[in-house]
């Protein structure tokens, strides 16, 4: 199965990922989740039971909510991701071993071992 980097075409942090795993010669699926949205059933297979990790704390969203400090269900997550992507941490590299959330130059570099 190839690895599929969940990211935002418009993000720096998930350009510079790409070009991170293309130089690390880890061929990649893309999926850019602002022009193709993310769905709960995508969703509720990715987000452990503390969803918290995948709360991308820098958007706007995150602030108007008030959600620092606020434990979340992970239904509601869902819910919040569902309606605004941008509260989803990116970018997400799922592949066969698991899931990395963000930009990790370190985690990527030992997929190839």
């Amino acid at each position: 199965m190839k690895p599929v980097l969940w990211m935002k075409s418009s993000c720096t942090t998930c350009r510079n990922a790409r070009a991170k795993l293309a130089e690390l010669g880890i061929e990649v699926a893309i999926r850019d989740y602002f022009k193709q949205p993310l769905e709960a059933a995508e969703l509720e297979r990715l987000l452990p039971e503390d969803p918290s990790p995948m709360l991308g704390t820098k958007s706007p969203k995150y602030k108007e909510l008030g959600l620092k400090g606020r434990p979340l269900a992970k239904a509601e997550a869902i819910a919040l991701m569902v309606q605004d992507n941008n509260l989803l941490k990116r970018p997400i590299l799922v592949h066969a071993k698991g899931v990395i959330i963000g930009f990790d130059p370190e985690a990527y570099a030992a997929l190839r071992s």
